[in-house]
């Protein structure tokens, strides 16, 4: 599914006032129309056919613009030519961004209007930075709002262009503030620790956790299923304006109840199970994607995602659990949450990358994080971590921690400093997808339609 449309509980909708209602009818219409780029891609793209890796590396050296990630790579005449996406797809941009700057008359939030004004600017002439910059700028507003060629995991030649994607959202004010204090403490004690591999590249403007309601969502966001995002992909504008995280609550629920639960209930020892409530479990979940996220930014290296190219994505997946697991015995220290608590993450770790992979089984854009997965579940079971048989039965969380530490400091030197064929021969070591089919037995009623 390319593009979702969420129902959103009266209590976010009735913390608007009647222009944000109106702006954001608006901007949902704009999330909808985006999936049309969006499918186009699919269906086109990113270079024409026959295409090689070769030929763009050479032909890149003479025009900048082939190795451009908002270009597509076309062939005329023997030669190959780059076309910008404003360019390409100008026919689906020009009345989203009439529609954008419809939809700025009725903010009432003065930078807010003008981050949507330099948005439908951007999809006109190509300058997303400057677009990029004006979100990172706004502050209290109740709405956000995206749309933009953002990710890089469909480009698997390069890892360089980008996929379009949209979506509004409706800040959650009370979990945003909650979410916040875990970043605050967790960024703290990682700037304190001594390790070689993290926290050097942690923007300087900072990181803005927003939770929100997702009434759309379309493009790579929705058909992967993202439960979080960090913005903007380019670290050079993080450390000089800040960045955002996004935690998409209409996404995340919707995968705790039809995928992560459904999972929990069917592949774990039910008396291991009975320990654990469906409240701790979800509550469990935004520690989770939460930590996930900021993980990864502890480790966002400049040049990290060009020395690795298109194994960047499974590396800079597993890094993200490893990590962000890894630093949240700093929590436990400072008493912000429970051993129990700890074990529903790690719990919820498992179950979300049993979830990536039945995903995968139906949709094999969801390849890059199922690969990252699949090196962590690996070593969970060739260390004894796990075992399996007709399921999970007791997990060993003290040997699951220890593999996570190991992992997480290995995953980390690969993205600051490590070769691309140390990654290649990393990945080639410890991803299998096999070892997910060890489990395919308990979970063949799991909905492959979420």
């Amino acid at each position: 599914m390319t593009y979702r449309k969420f129902k959103v509980g009266n209590q976010y909708y009735n913390k608007l006032t009647s222009s944000e209602r109106e702006m954001l009818k608006i901007l949902e219409d704009v999330v909808e129309d985006t999936d049309e780029i969006y499918r186009k891609q699919l269906e086109d793209g990113f270079f024409m056919v026959g295409i090689t890796k070769q030929e763009l590396e050479v032909a890149g050296k003479k025009d900048s613009e082939i190795l451009s990630p908002f270009t597509y790579v076309d062939r005329k005449n023997g030669k190959l030519i780059a076309i910008p996406y404003h360019q390409l797809y100008a026919k689906y941009l020009e009345p989203i961004a009439q529609k954008i700057e419809n939809a700025a008359k009725f903010s009432e939030n003065k930078l807010f209007k003008q981050y949507l004004l330099a948005r439908a600017k951007s999809l006109r002439g190509g300058s997303y930075k400057k677009a990029d910059i004006a979100w990172l700028n706004v502050k209290n507003a109740n709405i956000d709002f995206s749309i933009a060629p953002f990710e890089r995991y469909l480009d698997k030649i390069l890892f360089i262009k980008r996929s379009f994607q949209a979506h509004v959202g409706i800040i959650d004010r009370k979990n945003t503030e909650l979410v916040k204090k875990y970043k605050d403490a967790l960024y703290s004690s990682a700037k304190l620790t001594e390790s070689n591999y993290h926290s050097t590249a942690i923007p300087k403007k900072g990181i803005d956790v927003l939770v929100e309601m997702t009434p759309a969502i379309s493009g790579y966001a929705a058909d992967v299923l993202f439960s979080i995002e960090h913005f903007p992909c380019d670290l050079e504008i993080a450390l000089k304006h800040g960045s955002k995280t996004l935690i998409y609550a209409s996404q995340t629920n919707l995968k705790f109840e039809k995928l992560y639960y459904p999972i929990f209930r069917t592949i774990f020892e039910k008396r291991f199970a009975s320990r654990y409530s469906k409240d701790l479990l979800k509550e469990a979940t935004v520690w989770s994607v939460t930590l996930y996220e900021l993980g990864k930014q502890l480790h966002n290296f400049a040049g990290a995602r060009e020395r690795l190219q298109e194994l960047y994505g499974p590396i800079d997946e597993a890094n993200g659990f490893a990590s962000g697991i890894a630093h949240s015995k700093h929590l436990v220290v400072k008493g912000m949450i429970s051993q129990d608590l700890l074990e529903a993450i790690i719990i919820i770790h498992i179950l979300w990358m049993f979830a990536d992979w039945i995903y995968y089984l139906s949709n094999k854009h969801k390849e890059s994080h199922v690969i990252g997965s699949s090196m962590l579940l690996n070593y969970y079971l060739s260390m004894g971590a796990l075992k399996q048989s007709e399921g999970i039965s007791w997990p060993n969380f003290s040997r699951i921690f220890f593999c996570i530490e190991s992992m997480a400091d290995n995953l980390s030197f690969l993205l600051q400093k490590g070769t691309y064929e140390d990654a290649d021969g990393f990945i080639k070591k410890y991803a299998d997808l096999k070892s997910f089919e060890k489990f395919s037995k308990n979970l063949t009623h799991i909905n492959l339609g979420v």
